[in-house]
């Protein structure tokens, strides 16, 4: 199966383009009201809005991060999947809905276009870049 969780790379990306952290959500079992965002937990909020997840390979996913911390991409090929978003370990971490478990993500500091690289667990090494919009259909 296609790694799906791998493209949801890019909201790593979001996570240090000055989201509010209020409008953060740090687990689906944790309430907003429990996190404070004073405190050390190694979450930084994922910015709404469009990326593009460049991959290895130069295939060019479509990550839309939403409020309420969820997302939708639209890899290379076509496929299209969601989901929602939490934080566990100091990384941001993407659960793909109808598929079981999670993916967490790394990133680097973000460079001054607000693009940065994120690292998969598996290895996998990403970059991730706001845009805009979109400028066509992916692939």
């Amino acid at each position: 199966m296609k790694n799906v969780l791998a493209a949801a790379a890019l909201l790593a990306l979001a996570a240090c383009n000055g989201a509010d952290p209020d409008e953060a959500d740090t687990a689906a079992d944790t309430a907003v009201s429990e996190v404070d965002p004073n405190a050390d937990a190694g979450f930084e909020a994922v910015a709404p809005g469009n990326y593009e997840v460049v991959r290895a390979d130069g295939s060019i996913d479509q990550l839309t991060v939403l409020p309420g911390m969820t997302w939708a991409m639209v890899f290379a090929d076509g496929e299209a999947v969601g989901g929602t978003i939490f934080a566990q370990g100091g990384k941001n971490c993407f659960v793909t809905e109808g598929v079981e478990g999670h993916q967490c993500f790394e990133g680097s500091e973000p460079e001054d276009d607000g693009s940065m690289e994120v690292t998969a667990e598996d290895g996998e090494v990403m970059t991730v870049r706001p845009v805009e919009s979109f400028t066509g259909a992916a692939g």
